[in-house]
């Protein structure tokens, strides 16, 4: 999920604005999601600084488990450096060659290389790092840069091992720019941990309301997509008007026009979903990406042919929006699941955070992929035992490209909730209800 889910359109005099109303599908459900509370020491957590404004000063070091226990979760969630696409754009020409060849290589900075290194250089680059996202409440030492590097434990890098070759000075420039890399990751994954670490005794269960901020609206009130089309396109404006005035009288037939698409699924929480496979027009919010659309396409074609599976059992889904408006999760890097999907049974609800995404570029230690583990930690501190938490990954990567790059079969990713979309499309969307309620 990227930041464009939030992104609003901005017009200028050559577009017509379209205002498409959407249909809220939430009535008097009492849904349960997890939100940090609305105030902490009473300052309002609406526009996500209040780390910033409450929050202790930390100080960045390199993982000392021996010293402080809870930094092995920086040793467990490495980050994960993968050079091979930038030597691949450098070179033109396919460096990992496709999905058919080996596992990459692994490497890393020695006290040899680190001793090239412009360690100046790299202090002011990340003092810059931390003045762009205004973390004035984390403290960057100079000399724990060499400290960092001299460590190895929090880090992968996926890189050819010529490329750390001592046979030319002009590799210098790339060491240079390989540190800067890690070390700017290891400062954001150092600074969500300690975000993490204050913010987790402050969050709690909250029925889910219609004035939410993942629901749909550019008014207070009520909820739209913004459109914005180019006068000139005078087809595409009678066609949007039309399925505006279908919406408005509550008539949801099939609506698709030269690459958008309006989908109906009753289950989620608002309607419609829209859909465009070229730029032809601006819609904010963003409309689907071709994997979240493939996950609504097959969710919905599954529960309207599931046969008894759904017996006793109620489904509910909603789009979670990106930072600022959605539910996030800083235990795994800011992460901002695509969707949250309640399966309601009996007197539980099972609450899930499912994101369809490419992951050729994921190490197995990402916070993302570990999310699975991280949100059970969270379920058990909620302590709620009738509300139970899950995360799975829809990959949009096939699972013997994964396989390679990371070591392992099928069945060990499946135990980390990953799902295959397109090698297990007929079977996926079963796999993760079943292993939700444990049928």
């Amino acid at each position: 999920m990227t930041s464009s889910k939030r992104r609003g359109c901005h017009r200028n005099e050559d577009q017509i604005e379209i205002l498409l109303p959407v249909i809220k599908n939430l009535g008097t459900k009492h849904l349960k999601t997890v939100r940090l509370k609305k105030t902490i020491n009473g300052v309002s957590t609406e526009f996500g600084d209040v780390f910033k404004r409450l929050g202790p000063i930390s100080t960045l070091r390199k993982p000392d488990p021996d010293r402080e226990p809870a930094t092995d979760y920086l040793q467990r969630n490495q980050v994960v450096v993968n050079w091979y696409p930038k030597i691949q754009a450098m070179k033109s020409r396919g460096v990992l060659g496709g999905d058919e060849d080996a596992r990459p290589e692994q490497g890393w900075l020695s006290e040899r290389h680190v001793a090239f290194l412009d360690i100046d250089r790299l202090y002011f680059d990340l003092q810059q790092f931390k003045a762009e996202r205004a973390w004035h409440n984390l403290n960057l030492p100079q000399d724990c840069i060499q400290s960092l590097l001299a460590d190895q434990s929090w880090y992968r890098l996926l890189i050819p091992n010529e490329e750390l070759a001592f046979d030319s000075f002009e590799k210098v420039r790339l060491w240079q720019e390989i540190a800067l890399s890690l070390l700017k990751k290891y400062v954001e994954r150092y600074y969500t941990f300690r975000k993490r670490e204050w913010e987790l005794p402050h969050l709690e269960y909250q029925y889910l309301t219609e004035d939410d901020p993942n629901f749909q609206g550019v008014r207070e009130e009520e909820g739209y997509y913004r459109i914005l089309i180019e006068q000139s396109e005078v087809e595409i404006a009678e066609k949007l008007q039309e399925l505006k005035a279908h919406i408005e009288a509550g008539d949801l037939r099939p609506w698709e026009f030269r690459g958008m698409k309006a989908i109906w699924f009753g289950r989620h929480l608002y309607e419609p979903l829209l859909c465009l496979d070229q730029k032809i027009v601006e819609i904010s919010p963003a409309p689907l990406n071709r994997g979240e659309r493939q996950f609504i396409e097959d969710l919905k074609a599954f529960h309207d042919n599931a046969g008894g599976f759904f017996d006793g059992k109620e489904l509910y889904l909603l789009r979670n929006m990106s930072k600022g408006r959605g539910v996030g999760f800083f235990e795994a890097g800011n992460f901002h699941p695509d969707f949250i999907l309640w399966l309601l049974v009996s007197d539980r609800q099972y609450v899930n955070f499912v994101d369809p995404k490419g992951i050729r570029n994921l190490g197995v230690t990402d916070p993302k992929i570990q999310f699975h583990a991280t949100i059970k930690e969270i379920e058990r501190r909620l302590g709620d035992p009738k509300v139970l938490l899950n995360s799975f990954i829809i990959s949009g990567t096939p699972s013997h490209t994964m396989s390679k790059l990371w070591g392992i079969d099928k069945v060990a990713m499946q135990a980390r909730h990953i799902v295959f979309q397109e090698e297990d499309k007929d079977s996926y969307v079963r796999m993760v209800l079943a292993q939700v309620v444990g049928c």
